[in-house]
């Protein structure tokens, strides 16, 4: 038996840009920064699935991706993208940029090492955070649930942040697409008040890449009030 290819089909998309379905707040920020970074035409789409109503282009996304995740990618082709690391790393494929290591270095391996850490290990726990109730049916264990996924975030944040070289980035003296994803993710369930009582200095590297206009630009839209 030969093995199948998982194949994607494209949805029909007659723009010749990238559109970006996402939602202030949300992990579409580093994705929409991104986009801005790499100089391609683009547009931001609001499809927030949490306000009431939803944004405008929710039902949309919901007939191109059964989950309606955010970030959710549609490129020029029609081709649908999601999970933000997927995103990112695709982008840096396909428009090459100093956003990323070259392929021959160790550091391109840990950028895409600790992204997916990330994604995995802290982003995933987060869904839990916010939807216990998609675990677990009985309305009593949702907090001692949230309780252990909030352990795992903090030493998630914790594992990192003891890796990391003291460098002025996370993988050296330029910052790189990890250093944007991290502060993007950094955002949610208490790991800005945790890193800034156990490695103040990973938190100084998180603001700092905040700090920079393009990176400062794409996050007051998102958190206006921060």
């Amino acid at each position: 038996m030969s093995p199948q290819m998982i194949t994607t089909t494209p949805v029909r998309n007659a723009n010749s840009k990238y559109r970006l379905f996402g939602a202030k707040g949300s992990g579409s920020a580093a994705v929409e920064f991104l986009l801005g970074e790499l100089g391609v035409e683009h547009e931001v789409l609001d499809a927030a699935p949490w306000t009431d109503p939803p944004g405008p282009a929710f039902a949309e996304l919901q007939g191109i991706s059964k989950y309606a995740q955010l970030p959710t990618l549609m490129a020029p082709g029609g081709e649908v993208l999601t999970e933000s690391v997927a995103i990112l790393w695709s982008l840096l494929e396909r428009h090459p940029s100093g956003w990323v290591p070259v392929a021959d270095r160790r550091a391109r391996a840990a950028c895409l090492r600790w992204m997916t850490f990330i994604a995995g290990n802290v982003y995933s726990a987060i869904g839990i955070v916010d939807y216990p109730e998609r675990w677990l049916a009985e309305p009593s264990q949702h907090e001692p649930l949230r309780a252990g996924a909030k352990g795992r975030i903090a030493l998630a944040w914790r594992t990192l942040a003891d890796q990391w070289q003291g460098t002025p980035y996370f993988l050296g003296a330029a910052p790189t697409i990890l250093d944007v994803y991290a502060a993007n993710i950094s955002r949610w369930s208490g790991a800005r008040a945790a890193l800034r009582a156990t490695h103040p200095q990973v938190l100084a590297l998180l603001e700092r890449v905040e700090a920079s206009p393009d990176v400062a630009a794409v996050w007051a839209r998102h958190w206006p009030s921060s």
